[in-house]
Formats: C-alpha cells, structure tokens, sequence
C-alpha cells in the first residue's frame, strides 16, 4: 500500500513539450487486431523480437488480468482495448524478475497502472519501455453480472464495420458460440460512453497530464480529418514522452507523422482534463450497486441504455436531466481544453 502512487504522492507528471504525432501499424494483421492503430502490437513486436517481455491485458473468462509474455504467439492474446478493471495481482512483482534479466521488458496499462509501477520500482530502469493508455475510465465491475449468461468476453471492438463503427461487444456464450452484441443495446458500451457507469475514482482522474513519464501515451486520434483513407482499419494518437520512447518507436514498424495539439485534444479531452463535474454524483451511479444486485435487466436497460419511451412521462424527466449534466461536462471539458492548448503553444 505504500507504494499507491496515490497514497505516496508519486509525481507522475513530465515538464517537457512534445508534440503529438498521428500513427498506425505498417502491417495490417497487426493493425486490425488493435483497438485504433495498432500502435502497442507493432512496439510489442519489435521488442519481442529482442528476445524480450511484453507484459499486457488479456481476457480469463469475464475478468480481465495483466499477463507476461515473451512469444509473438501469444501476442494477439494481450491486443485490443478491455473496457474493465484489470487485476494486476502479483504483476509488478513478476515485472522486477524479468527486468533483472537486462532484456527489454515492455509495459502497457492505463495511466494510472503505469504510475503504480513506476511507484512501485522507485528507480526506472534503462531496459523497462513504459506505455500509458489515455482513457475515458474504468467501469465497474458491477457490470459484470449483468453478462454473467456468457462464459467469455473475446473483444470489446471490432473492425468488421471500420475503426469508427467498431464498438461492439463480442461474446463466447457456455456452448462456445460467438454472439456479437447490439452497441445500441448494450449496457457496458452506453454506461461507458456515457459516463454512468465508471469506478468513482475515475470521474476525477489524478494522472489526465499531455505529458507523463510513461515513455510514450497512445490513444484513439478521434477528430482526425487529414487521412480519411487510413479511418476504416484506424488511427491512434501517439505522444512521445521520452528520448527513449522515441527511439522505441522509431524502430517498429510504425508510421509517425507530426499533429498539434489544436488537432486532437479538442476530440479527446481526457488527454489533460481527468475531472467530470457531478458524475460521481448522478442517481444512475450511486444506486448502480443495488440497481444490478436487484433491477431487472429491462429495468437497467431503461436507466443505462437509453431504452426509454419518449412519451413516458417518468423517464421523460430522466432524460432532460441527463442532457443538460451531458452539456455541463461539454462546456467544462472545453473550456479546460482552451486553457491547456494556449499552456503547451
């Protein structure tokens, strides 16, 4: 506990002005197996074929935990976004033994994982590559018994429909089927999106910064306008934070090409604005635990998903309170946005 970077006081944050740059994977197996660009698969593989260790989120069952690996193999089991807490029990332990090899030794993980381990280190060592994950937060694990009818989550995105349209859930049900979800129906996906359904610590994110000491951040490039041929298989947002993560990349296979910051952060706030006003707050989040313990599933689709009868008089109220909260955030976020952009100009 100790080492919590929350309870420590880990300073987390790089006075440094780098730039963002647009990015994707030069081999399209890889980029197509990632959420935007593919870019930790193509970093992942370089360093693999150092005869190093890739250390990601996979799936085991309905849980998502933190793995090891060190055969491209094993790669595509530890590519794609997990919209849900990752247990990253023993992890950081497993991490100091293989870095003690002196092979490089790759970590991928939200911003706030990566500055656990760096808390946890206290020194950063010359052969550890760190990457953050820019990310909107982490939902409950509440939610988790809403799908407790299926045996597996095998992705949370796909790109049969392209990088833009591809939020839907995939599933394995208990006789080994895949069942792909309706993004319009479903309760992880909206709950998401929209803010309701998040751990409480994650409507006021402690390490939202442009500038971090990960080595480099990656992210979806929402708003990207200059490559509309690129969209369909994706494109991320890559912000290099290090000499080191620089030269990492520059190695792989990627392709890099310089943006600003008047470009992206408009379209992905949470790069440098972790605080939502009132979300914490809402009805929906503090009754989420006894809603999923109790609620029927038609009930929580009502309150989670939108599926509401417009001419309900009961939920209509609902609804125009959710719109202005869903405003109040906007012009926070724009705002804040407007500050932070004159501040690294």
């Amino acid at each position: 506990m100790k080492k919590c970077p929350e309870l420590s006081h880990f300073n987390y944050v790089e006075d440094i002005k780098a730039l963002p740059y647009l990015s994707w994977a030069k081999d399209d197996k890889i980029r197509l197996r990632g959420a935007s660009g593919g870019i930790f698969g193509a970093i992942a593989t370089y360093v693999l074929a150092q005869n190093g260790f890739v250390c990601g989120c996979t799936m085991d069952g309905m849980c998502a935990k933190h793995i090891i690996i060190n055969n491209v193999s094993q790669l595509p089991d530890i590519q794609g976004s997990k919209y849900i807490h990752s247990d990253m029990s023993g992890i950081y332990r497993e991490l100091k033994i293989v870095l003690k090899t002196g092979r490089w030794v790759l970590y991928c993980g939200t911003r706030c994982q990566v500055a656990g381990l760096l808390s946890f280190l206290c020194k950063i060592p010359e052969n550890l590559i760190t990457i953050d994950l820019v990310c909107n937060g982490v939902p409950s694990v509440n939610l988790l018994k809403y799908y407790e009818d299926y045996k597996t989550i095998k992705s949370f995105r796909n790109k049969e429909e392209g990088w833009k349209h591809g939020s839907k859930l995939t599933f394995v049900d208990k006789q080994g089927n895949l069942i792909v979800g309706d993004k319009d129906a479903d309760i992880q996906e909206n709950g998401f999106l929209q803010g309701m359904t998040n751990r409480s610590s994650c409507y006021d994110c402690h390490y939202a910064y442009p500038h971090t000491k990960a080595d480099m951040t990656i992210m979806d490039y929402w708003g990207e306008k200059d490559y509309p041929e690129e969209h369909f298989k994706g494109i991320s947002c890559v912000i290099l934070n290090t000499s080191k993560g620089k030269e990492i990349a520059e190695r792989s296979n990627v392709v890099l090409i310089e943006s600003k910051w008047e470009k992206c952060l408009p379209y992905n706030p949470r790069i440098g604005v972790g605080y939502k006003p009132f979300c914490r707050h809402t009805i929906e989040r503090m009754i989420m635990p006894y809603a999923f313990q109790h609620f029927s599933k038609e009930t929580i689709k009502k309150i989670y998903v939108r599926k509401i009868n417009s001419f309900n008089p009961v939920w209509l109220g609902v609804k125009i309170v959710r719109l202005m909260h869903y405003k109040l955030i906007l012009n926070y976020q724009r705002f804040q946005i407007r500050k932070l952009i004159k501040r690294l100009k």
